[in-house]
């Protein structure tokens, strides 16, 4: 083998090396899709059901669970009074895992610090995309995210 040979194939590993551990790295990706599910969120089949006779009872309260995040920004049983968010982060994938002072955390799995306002909106990055708004609707003391 020549020099020039071995150089080209040295050269072509490593590029295939160094762009393999680019996309490794990334995840899925900054902001991998839509910040809306298709459909807008509403209808369909219930995301969550709560009982709001025992669950979620003071404001602030929050749970994370079938893939949304369910918070009580407010007294009373109106859909209003709450906000049900996608609880996958829009720049990892990641579950988001609290919600502390307003702010919904992108904490324990991914790690990056992703911070989320209860509109969805993004309070602090990495992550640019909002997250996705779900349906709230009430019936009695049953809350049911759509």
């Amino acid at each position: 083998m020549e020099r020039r040979e071995f150089l080209s194939g040295v050269s072509a590993t490593l590029a295939v090396i160094c762009v393999g551990g680019l996309a490794a790295c990334g995840g899925k990706g900054d902001d991998p899709g839509p910040a809306n599910p298709p459909g807008g969120g509403g209808g369909g089949n219930p995301k969550l059901t709560v009982n709001l006779a025992n669950q979620l009872t003071t404001v602030g309260s929050f749970t994370i669970a079938s893939g949304v995040v369910l918070i009580r920004l407010a007294a009373g049983n109106v859909p209003a009074s709450f906000a049900a968010l996608t609880s996958t982060c829009t720049h990892m994938g990641c579950t988001l895992s609290d919600v502390n002072g307003g702010k919904i955390i992108c904490g324990s799995t991914c790690g990056h610090g992703s911070q989320f306002n209860t509109d969805g909106s993004v309070a602090m990055g990495p992550a640019t995309n909002a997250l996705a708004k779900y349906t709230v609707s009430i019936s009695g003391n049953t809350l049911t995210v759509t």
